[in-house]
């Protein structure tokens, strides 16, 4: 839920910005409140949109399995092979049908059951407080990937309305100052929309919440 609340405040705050710079009465305290209740409502509905985008983005990033059921088959090297085998054999304790291969192939369905059940056991954010917070992140990341089109284009609709409000000010920019930084805002979101929010993000991410995942395998809380 975390994930998806920061997706939809970064989706919005260039307007959000732009609103608080341009209109004064929004920094009363009771259009900020009005404010906060639409954002709110905005970012409910950019949770349940961007379940499917973001989905769909975090596909294209992982085609084929996720992140540590990748990170388990024999010929990815992201995990050195003893730590890899010690996650074997963790496995083979706890999970009755889970069989090692040599192939990729032929590992393919035990690493993705042995995933899916490992998710299952480590969804207590007390005991596993690292998976949980890597696991936000990774959602964040691809959550922000699928929206990345829309930044994108709201961030240049944005830019045009700011030029076209500088226009009249044109070549003397002076006293307008809020216009000029609601264009620099949006400059800046654009710039993170191409440059930052990329696909390397979220394959970083995931790495990084597999790792945290699997790492539950040493755990004593097993013991």
């Amino acid at each position: 839920m975390r994930a998806r609340i920061s997706v939809g405040i970064i989706f919005l705050a260039p307007w959000l910005l732009e609103l608080y710079l341009l209109i004064p009465e929004i920094n009363s305290i009771s259009s900020t409140l009005i404010v906060g209740i639409i954002t709110y409502g905005l970012c409910n509905i950019i949770i349940v949109y961007c379940r499917l985008p973001g989905v769909k983005a975090m596909k294209k990033c992982f085609p084929n399995l996720l992140p540590a059921q990748e990170a388990l088959l024999p010929s990815n090297h992201y995990i050195d092979s003893i730590t890899k085998h010690r996650y074997y054999h963790f496995f083979s304790e706890h999970m009755q049908d889970f069989k090692i291969f040599p192939s990729d192939s032929e590992m393919t369905p035990y690493v993705s059951s042995a995933v899916t059940w490992l998710i299952s056991q480590t969804r207590d954010s007390s005991k596993f407080p690292l998976i949980t917070e890597e696991n936000i992140n990774f959602g964040f990341t691809y959550n922000l990937l699928g929206l990345k089109p829309y930044g994108i284009v709201l961030s240049i609709v944005g830019i045009i309305i700011n030029l076209m409000l500088l226009y009249p000010y044109f070549p003397n920019f002076t006293n307008c100052s809020k216009i000029m930084a609601c264009l620099i805002v949006n400059l800046l979101f654009l710039l993170l929309w191409i440059f930052v929010i990329t696909q390397q993000l979220v394959i970083s991410a995931g790495r990084k919440y597999a790792r945290a995942l699997l790492s539950a395998c040493d755990s004593n809380l097993w013991d």
